[in-house]
């Protein structure tokens, strides 16, 4: 019963050995990068918030273990997803995510710019219209008989 004891605490003192290079190593950021942050900063689980994100120490800390029990990437995804649901994934945004703010802000500059332009344009001076000369002789006519 002692020597099993002795054995336990050597064997939990070698888990929480464990440093902040073995949470940072590429096998764990490989899972990490893949799964999205709960806090709410809107990263990865490789966020490197100071003085250290929290939640993504824990879900760190775990896929080491997992990866030193032996699962596989997709095996310890799959938990994490079993866990939390689907909202545990991270999803990179695609082509129109990332261009599309660009794209929208391209585009109202450039109608900005055409509205600004017609009007700054000099309107032309318009022309009088002609003046039949019979309505004319009309008009004179009755001018004369308000005198």
């Amino acid at each position: 019963m002692r020597k099993s004891s002795l054995i336990l605490a050597f064997a939990t003192g070698l888990c929480l050995a464990q440093t902040a290079v073995d949470l940072d190593s590429v096998p764990v950021n490989r899972v990490a990068k893949k799964l999205a942050c709960s806090c709410g900063c809107a990263q990865d689980m490789t966020c490197q918030m100071e003085p250290g994100c929290g939640v993504c120490k824990r879900a760190k800390t775990k896929i080491f273990a997992e990866q030193q029990a032996g699962k596989s990437d997709s095996q310890i995804i799959n938990e994490f997803v079993a866990d939390s649901g689907k909202q545990a994934l991270f999803v990179t945004p695609a082509l129109f995510g990332t261009a599309g703010p660009f794209v929208a802000l391209s585009l109202g500059a450039i109608v900005v710019l055409l509205v600004i332009r017609k009007y700054r344009q000099p309107r032309p001076a318009g022309t009088i219209p002609e003046i039949d000369p019979q309505i004319l002789e009309r008009i004179n006519k009755d001018m004369a008989k308000l005198d």
